[in-house]
């Protein structure tokens, strides 16, 4: 198993480790952890991203690292570090906002950076050349994410923001490359003591579409109907708090969520959708008319969240309950990991990396890798499969046994043994007499003296 970790020091670990490691023991195998680029505390890495494609080609190994003053570095993992930084390091951008990232993955091979200040930019490196693109937004942000199931002109064709005391907003591309606001959350009603419940998203996950845009529902609203009309699609999303809410949008329903439940009572740090989770454009998302403080998601969505408070679990939004959690870690768990349908991957502030089993959610992998993680991918999930070189004995050894023909025995005959035949051999065992004394002192009769 091949994992990417960013750390708290601006560097990048590439981690490969059987199933089965645990550095804690021993005994245990031994992981290898190759370490990129200088330590420097000032510019931590935000996000590991996987490059398939570079130059215009399939490629294995290719890692971007994204650090939180916006500078984006293309490592070529198949490089050892001790070949020097020039052999190693095949891009690097320098940011041209003095803004922190505060947003930043990849999707479909497109990565993409959100600034506090809502400056967005996105890379592509599949092309013969990289690429870059830039767009400005206004206010300021804590959250973004990128809808790339339709692209324009090869870039996504929507976005959504969200922030401290700003509602998810979402974005679409025009045919000239122009952004314009098409749908706008609304917070939920005030709570029993009618108080305003705060806002503050941290995490925004694009969960697809709700099949066309513009059709009437009363899901949201039992008394009113309410059509989405401003844009061509209309979208499912859902939001992790700092105050610990996890709610889910769909655009065609409501501008309020759906669902709404408070995880936790510590800010979420990462959210993911759990790999097993399935989910269809024509299912409805919630019952209808079912206030989001109650409602059930139709499609079983799972969610894989960690919160400052060391809480690393997964919660179902099906049934509003948490479905188990991952156990081991000490302190917060600062990023997660999904990959197929049976690993999740942690790292945080005691410096391990743990791969769970996704369905049993057993420790799998625990490698000390010797600073905070703050990022973490999964390259590989399968196990390498090491070819062990035979000796020049037991090459020659096997050609022997190669050359080698079998002998079978004659067919027909009854009786007597045909030739390399041994089936009829008998094979005599003498058994040793059991005692049948109660006493075990032998079969004489004892002395009797008068």
């Amino acid at each position: 198993m091949k994992f990417a970790i960013g750390d708290d020091v601006g560097q990048l670990k590439i981690v490969i480790a059987p199933r089965g490691t645990d550095t804690s023991l021993k005994t245990s195998a031994r992981p290898r952890i190759s370490t990129y680029f200088e330590p420097d505390r000032k510019d931590s890495v935000c996000a590991v991203c996987r490059i398939e494609r570079y130059g215009g080609v399939e490629r294995d190994g290719m890692v971007a690292a994204v650090f939180t003053s916006g500078a984006v570095k293309l490592v070529d993992t198949n490089v050892s570090p001790i070949s020097g930084v020039e052999k190693y390091l095949l891009y690097s951008n320098s940011p041209s906002s003095t803004s922190t990232v505060v947003s930043a993955g990849v999707r479909d091979g497109i990565i993409y950076l959100f600034h506090a200040n809502a400056e967005v930019t996105f890379y592509r490196f599949d092309g013969e050349a990289p690429s870059i693109k830039t767009v400005a937004l206004t206010g300021t942000i804590a959250a973004g994410a990128i809808f790339t199931q339709e692209l324009v002109n090869g870039w996504p064709s929507a976005l959504a923001i969200g922030g401290e005391k700003r509602e998810l907003e979402v974005f679409e591309q025009g045919a000239e490359g122009d952004w314009k606001s098409v749908w706008k959350g609304k917070n939920v009603k005030q709570d029993k003591l009618g108080l305003e419940v705060p806002v503050y998203i941290r995490r925004i996950l694009f969960l697809g579409t709700s099949g066309e845009a513009g059709t009437p529902t009363t899901a949201g609203h039992p008394r009113r109907q309410t059509v989405q009309t401003s844009s061509s699609r209309s979208y499912r999303l859902a939001t992790g708090t700092y105050y610990s809410h996890l709610r889910i949008y769909d655009t065609a329903v409501s501008r309020r969520p759906v669902f709404t439940t408070c995880l936790t009572k510590s800010p979420i740090l990462s959210l993911h959708l759990h790999p097993s989770s399935t989910s269809q454009s024509s299912t409805a998302l919630t019952q209808p008319n079912t206030p989001p403080e109650s409602s059930t998601t139709t499609p079983p969505y799972n969610w894989v969240y960690t919160d400052s408070n060391g809480h690393f679990a997964l919660y179902s939004s099906t049934t509003r309950r948490e479905a188990g959690l991952y156990k081991g870690s000490t302190g917060a768990v600062n990023a997660t990991a999904t990959f197929s349908k049976d690993i999740v991957a942690g790292v945080g502030f005691d410096r391990y990396l743990r791969v769970y089993g996704g369905s049993s959610r057993e420790v799998v992998v625990k490698a000390y890798v010797k600073s905070k993680g703050t990022a973490v991918a999964v390259l590989d999930g399968e196990d390498e499969v090491v070819e062990v070189e035979m000796s020049k004995e037991e090459e020659e050894e096997e050609e022997v046994w190669g050359e080698m023909v079998e002998v079978v025995g004659e067919e027909g005959s009854s009786g007597e043994e045909g030739e390399g035949d041994f089936t009829e051999a008998l094979v005599k065992v003498r058994r040793r007499r059991p005692r049948t004394d109660k006493e075990g002192g032998g079969s004489k009769k004892r002395r009797v003296e008068g």
